[in-house]
C-alpha cells in the first residue's frame, strides 16, 4: 500500500482512529502510517524519506516558514502532513510521560532543540527535566497551520492537546497558552467529531484536565457533568457495615460508591501486565475494608473510570482540604484501582492513592514505595508503548519528573533528606536542594551549589534563587535583564524579596509588573492585593484581590478582603455581593457573617440582616451588636423600606424571633430588652402591650444596675430617655383594665421614675439635653402620680 495514500478509508473514521487510539472492526484496510501510530511506531511516520528530502534541501533558515510552506504546496499529502504531527506529539509524550525511555533522535530535528526550547519558554523557562523538545514544537507548528485546520476538524483537537501539553512542561502557569487553548475549546465544541458520543465524552473530559490544571472549578465542573451525563453514570456514596481493622469486632457504617450505568459502557481494550497496587503490610489496618456484604457495580469500561477519576479531582478542587474531603474521595479512587484495565488510568489512580497517603503516618510508607515503583515501570518495556496511549489526554497522568519530585518530598516526610537530595539534585530542583542543604544543617552550600550551575549556564531562575540565598536584591536584577526585561519569575522574586521584609511600597510595583507579564499567577495576585491593602490603596487592592478571587475561588480571606476593599472604596452593594461568595467559602465563620451583616445594616438587607445574626448566634452562642440592632429596630418601629422598596413592619415576627433568642442568653442588657419591648408593643394587643412594659421594666433595672450611672453622661441619657419609653407604656397598659390592676401598674412606674428622678436632681447636671429629659420624666411622674390619686379616689 501506499505509504502516503488514505484514499481507501473514510476521512471522519482516520480522524477518529488518530484521536482515540481504537483500531475498529470495519472492512476497509488502515494505511501503513496510521497504523504505525497506533502501534506505537512514531519515529517511522515522522522520518520519512520524502519530509526528510524537503528539510534538508530547503534554503530559508526559519523552520516555522518552511513547514507551513510544505504544508501549503503539500510536499506530502494533507492527511500525511496530519499523521506526522500526531506521532510527533505522542512521541514527545512518550519520552515525558508515559515511557519507556527512548533514546532515538530525527536527525533533521534534533537540530532544531535550542530554537524548539527558546520558542517553548515564553519568556521564562520551560522545565529542564523535559527530553526531545523539538517534537512538541514541531507538532504545534504542523497543527497552527490553517489549511490543515480548514481540512480537519481533528486539528483543532490536536492543537488542544499540543497546547496544554506544552502549559505542563513550562515552569509557569501562562496566561497565553491559557488563552489560547480556552479558544480552541471554543472552536473544537462547534466540531462535527463531538456528534459522536464516544469523542463527545472523550473531550469532555480533556477539557476538564485542562481547567482542573488552572484550578477553574465552575468551568471543569461543566464539563465532569457532562462526561457523566453522555455515559449516563450514576455515582453515589453509600454507607454499609464493614471493618477497616484486623481487631476490629463491632462492624461501622463505611462508605463506598455505587455505580449505576444507565447504557452499556464504551469500547475499551485490556492492557496485560499492569502496574500493581502494593501491600499496605500493616500491624493494624486491613489491606481493604472488609464490607459486610458484596458489593456489586455495574459493569463500566475505561472512559467510565476516567469520569470517575475526572469527578473524583473536581470534588478535591472544590471542597476543603480536610480529612473528610479525603474519606469522601477514597471510594471514587478505590472503584478504578481495584477494575481498571487501562494503564494510564491505574497509573495515576495508584498516584493520587499515594498522593492521600502521603499525610497518613499508617500508609506514608507505602506511598513512598508505590511511587519509586510506579517511576520503575514506566522505565519499563514490558507495556507496548501503543497501549500507555489509551485515554493519555483524558487520565490526568504526571510527567515522569512530577513522580519522581512527590517520590522526594514523600522521603523527606519520613527523614530520608539525603535521599531526597540526591533525587532534586537530579532533577534541578534547586529550591528544595537549598531546603535539604538547611534540613542537613549545610546552609552555605546552598549559594555554593547555585553558583557552581550558573557558572556552568545562567538562567533566570538560577539567580532568582542565588537573590532568595544571599538576600542581595541585584541578583534579581542581573535576572530581570538576562530575560530582555520579559521575566515574570524574577519580578515575582524581586517582589516577594520586599515582601517578605513588609516593606510593602518598595514590593508592589515588581508584583504589579509581574502579574502584568504572567496575570495567572495566584500567590502574586493575593500578595499584592495584601499589600495594597497595608499602604490604603484600596482601588489595587480591590482589582488585585478580584482577579485572586476569579483565579481561586474557594479562599474566603480573599473574597472578605475584596469586600474590605469595596467598602473603603464606598461602593457597599459590591461588597454585599463579595461577601455572600466568602460564606460560599467558609460557611462556618462567624466572622464572615458578621461583614456581612454590618454591610446588609447599611443597605437595607434588613432580611439578611436576621439572618445573619441567627447564624452567627448558631456558630458561636453568645453575640451582641446593639448598634446593628437599634438600626434594624427603628427601621421597623418606623416602617422604613427596606433595599427592595419593601416595609420593614412585614419583618416583626422574625426580628421578635430573634430578640427572644439573643434576650435569653443576654440577661443583663438594657438595650437589648428595651428593643424587644418596643418591638413587641408593635403587635398592638393587651397581652403584648403587658409583655413590652415587662421588657422595659427589666430594661430600667439592667441600667440602673450599675451604681454609677448617674454620674456618666451617656447612661444618665440612656436611663431618663428608657423612663419615658416606660411610662408611655405602662400608661397604655394601665389605660384599659380594672382600677386594681391599673393602681399597681402606676405604682410600679411611680417608683421607677421617682428613684431616677430623685438621682439626676441630686448630681445638679448642668447639661442641656439632660436637663430637658429630666424635665419630660419629671412630667411623666406627675401624670402617674395625678392618675393615681384620681384612682385613689374612685376606689
Amino acid at each position: 500500500m501506499d505509504y502516503l495514500n488514505l484514499e481507501n478509508i473514510p476521512r471522519e473514521e482516520f480522524e477518529y482512529l488518530l484521536l482515540t487510539n481504537l483500531a475498529g472492526d470495519e472492512d476497509y484496510s488502515i494505511p501503513q502510517n496510521v497504523v504505525d501510530i497506533l502501534n506505537g511506531q512514531f519515529r517511522n511516520v515522522i522520518d520519512n524519506e520524502l519530509l526528510s528530502s524537503y528539510v534538508k534541501s530547503y534554503n530559508d533558515n526559519d523552520f516555522h516558514k518552511m513547514i507551513h510552506s510544505g504544508i501549503e504546496n503539500e510536499v506530502i499529502s494533507l492527511d500525511a502532513w496530519l499523521c506526522v504531527g500526531v506521532a510527533s506529539l505522542l512521541h514527545f509524550i512518550q519520552c515525558n510521560w508515559t515511557g519507556p525511555k527512548s533514546d532515538e533522535d530525527v536527525e533533521w530535528l534534533k537540530t532544531l532543540e535550542g530554537e524548539a526550547v527558546k520558542h517553548l519558554s515564553l519568556h521564562d523557562e520551560c522545565n529542564v527535566n523535559t527530553r526531545k523538545p523539538e517534537f512538541l514544537y514541531f507538532s504545534k507548528i504542523i497543527f497552527s497551520n490553517q489549511s490543515l485546520a480548514e481540512c480537519y476538524d481533528s486539528c483543532n483537537w490536536w492543537l488542544f492537546r499540543a497546547s496544554f501539553i506544552h502549559q505542563l512542561v513550562f515552569n509557569e502557569s501562562s496566561a497565553v497558552l491559557f488563552n489560547e487553548t480556552e479558544q480552541l475549546i471554543e472552536k473544537i465544541e462547534e466540531s462535527y467529531i463531538l456528534k459522536d458520543e464516544y469523542c463527545n465524552t472523550l473531550f469532555s473530559i480533556e477539557a476538564a484536565q485542562f481547567y482542573f490544571y488552572y484550578r477553574r472549578t465552575k468551568e471543569s465542573e461543566k464539563y465532569v457533568e457532562s462526561a457523566q451525563e453522555i455515559t449516563k453514570l450514576g455515582l453515589n456514596l453509600e454507607g454499609v457495615l464493614g471493618k477497616r481493622t484486623k481487631y476490629q469486632q463491632e462492624e461501622k457504617a463505611q462508605l463506598y460508591l455505587k455505580i449505576d450505568a444507565g447504557k452499556s459502557p464504551f469500547p475499551f481494550r485490556h492492557c496485560e501486565n499492569l502496574p500493581k497496587s502494593l501491600d499496605l503490610n500493616d500491624d493494624v489496618r486491613l489491606e481493604q475494608i472488609d464490607y459486610s456484604k458484596n458489593i456489586e457495580h455495574a459493569e463500566i469500561g475505561s472512559m467510565e473510570e476516567a469520569v470517575i477519576l475526572a469527578k473524583l479531582v473536581e470534588l478535591q478542587l472544590s471542597q476543603p482540604k480536610d480529612k473528610l474531603t479525603d474519606e469522601e474521595i477514597k471510594p471514587y479512587l478505590t472503584a478504578v484501582t481495584n477494575s481498571t484495565k487501562n494503564w494510564c488510568l491505574k497509573v495515576v489512580s495508584l498516584y493520587r492513592r499515594c498522593m492521600l497517603e502521603s499525610a497518613d503516618h499508617r500508609a506514608v510508607e507505602r506511598s513512598m514505595m508505590q511511587l519509586e515503583y510506579l517511576i520503575q515501570e514506566i522505565k519499563d518495556t514490558k507495556v507496548p508503548v501503543a497501549y500507555r496511549m489509551d485515554l493519555f489526554f483524558a487520565s490526568g497522568l504526571k510527567p515522569i519528573w512530577t513522580l519522581e519530585e512527590t517520590w522526594a518530598r514523600v522521603m523527606i516526610s519520613l527523614g530520608l533528606v539525603k535521599g531526597a537530595l540526591d533525587v532534586f539534585l537530579k532533577l534541578e530542583l534547586w529550591e528544595d536542594v537549598i531546603n535539604c542543604h538547611n534540613m542537613l544543617e549545610m546552609k552555605h552550600k546552598a549559594a555554593e551549589i547555585i553558583r557552581q550551575e550558573l557558572s556552568k549556564k545562567p538562567t533566570v531562575q538560577l539567580w532568582c534563587l542565588l537573590g532568595d540565598a544571599t538576600q542581595d536584591s541585584s541578583h534579581y536584577e542581573t535576572a530581570w535583564k538576562l530575560s530582555n526585561k520579559r521575566s515574570s519569575r524574577a519580578q515575582r522574586h524581586w517582589g516577594m524579596f520586599y515582601f517578605a521584609k513588609k516593606d510593602y511600597t518598595e514590593a508592589i510595583p515588581h508584583l504589579k509588573l509581574s502579574v502584568e507579564l504572567n496575570n495567572i499567577q495566584e500567590n502574586v495576585w493575593i500578595r499584592l492585593g495584601y499589600a495594597a491593602l497595608q499602604i490604603e490603596d484600596w482601588k489595587l487592592a480591590a482589582t488585585a484581590y478580584r482577579r485572586y478571587c476569579t483565579l481561586e475561588q474557594s479562599t474566603f480571606e480573599a473574597w472578605n478582603n475584596l469586600a474590605k476593599a469595596y467598602i473603603k472604596l464606598g461602593d457597599k452593594e459590591r461588597a454585599w455581593k463579595t461577601l455572600h461568595d466568602a460564606i460560599k467559602c467558609s460557611y462556618d465563620r462567624w466572622q464572615v457573617w458578621d461583614n456581612l451583616m454590618v454591610v446588609s445594616i447599611d443597605l437595607g438587607h434588613f432580611s439578611e440582616v436576621i439572618h445573619c445574626y441567627h447564624r452567627i448566634l448558631d456558630l458561636k452562642k453568645n453575640h451582641l451588636d446593639v448598634q446593628v440592632l437599634d438600626i434594624l429596630t427603628h427601621a421597623i418601629l418606623n416602617n422604613l423600606n427596606d433595599s427592595d422598596g419593601n416595609p420593614a413592619q412585614r419583618l416583626l415576627p422574625k426580628a421578635l424571633e430573634l430578640f427572644g433568642r439573643i434576650s435569653s442568653v443576654v440577661l443583663n442588657n438594657s438595650d437589648i430588652w428595651r428593643m424587644y419591648g418596643q418591638l413587641t408593643a408593635l403587635k398592638k394587643t393587651d397581652t403584648d402591650y403587658e409583655k413590652a412594659a415587662q421588657y422595659l421594666q427589666q430594661a430600667h433595672r439592667a441600667a440602673i444596675s450599675d451604681t454609677k450611672w448617674f454620674q456618666q453622661e451617656e447612661s444618665t441619657d440612656n436611663v431618663l430617655q428608657l423612663c419615658c419609653i416606660l411610662t408611655e407604656m405602662y400608661l397604655r397598659c394601665a389605660s384599659d383594665c380594672d382600677a386594681k390592676k391599673k393602681r399597681s401598674l402606676l405604682a410600679s412606674a411611680k417608683l421607677s421614675l421617682q428613684g431616677v428622678v430623685k438621682k439626676v436632681k441630686d448630681q445638679q447636671w448642668n447639661n442641656e439635653k439632660i436637663l430637658t429629659l429630666s424635665q419630660k420624666v419629671d412630667e411623666c411622674l406627675n401624670t402617674v402620680v395625678n392618675d393615681l390619686e384620681k384612682i385613689k379616689l374612685t376606689m
